[in-house]
């Protein structure tokens, strides 16, 4: 297998490819096992500490973006990466897009639906990672909709699992949020 060719990584997430080889650039926000949740500040650049999840909580997977898509809250396009992989916060990574979760939050007022998108990655050498959303065992798919639900509801906010998105679905709104 020929190893992939990266963009230079002294350019901005801002000016990085989405499409690459087989499926999208994604840029690591949150490592996997963090207690902070990070974010991108849209005026620097710089991955900053955005809050801090409730005691007992932990990102169960990655999560992050994928780059040159902006989502309906002009936010780039969230992504939680399925791999036990440890990977550093603000590693570029090439990942190929599984399905989703549908979900419903509410606080005051009407409830808001938000799609949590769900990929894998695509290196070289990693283990067989399922090629479909129906493919993402049981057990990491409850532990992403607990996690979801669970962390709304630590403050404050009711959360539910809606539904999934298969691939389609979940490629389309990745098409829907490229930006211009």
């Amino acid at each position: 297998m020929v190893e992939p060719d990266y963009p230079e990584m002294n350019e901005s997430i801002d000016n990085i490819s989405l499409y690459v080889a087989g499926g999208y650039n994604f840029a690591v926000e949150t490592p996997r096992g963090s207690q902070t949740q990070n974010a991108r500040d849209a005026e620097t650049g710089v991955l900053r500490a955005k809050k801090l999840l409730a005691v007992g909580f932990a990102f169960p997977f990655s999560f992050g973006f994928l780059g040159s898509t902006q989502a309906d809250e002009g936010d780039p396009l969230k992504v939680s990466l399925l791999t036990d992989a440890d990977l550093p916060m603000g590693s570029l990574l090439r990942c190929r897009v599984l399905g989703g979760i549908a979900t419903q939050k509410s606080s005051v007022g009407p409830a808001k639906c938000y799609n949590r998108l769900m990929a894998v990655l695509l290196l070289l050498a990693q283990d067989d990672p399922p090629y479909e959303f129906v493919g993402i065992p049981p057990d990491k798919l409850k532990d992403v909709e607990d996690f979801f639900v669970a962390c709304q509801a630590a403050v404050g906010k009711a959360a539910k699992i809606v539904g999934h998105l298969d691939k389609s679905e979940a490629q389309s709104i990745v098409r829907e949020a490229v930006r211009p």
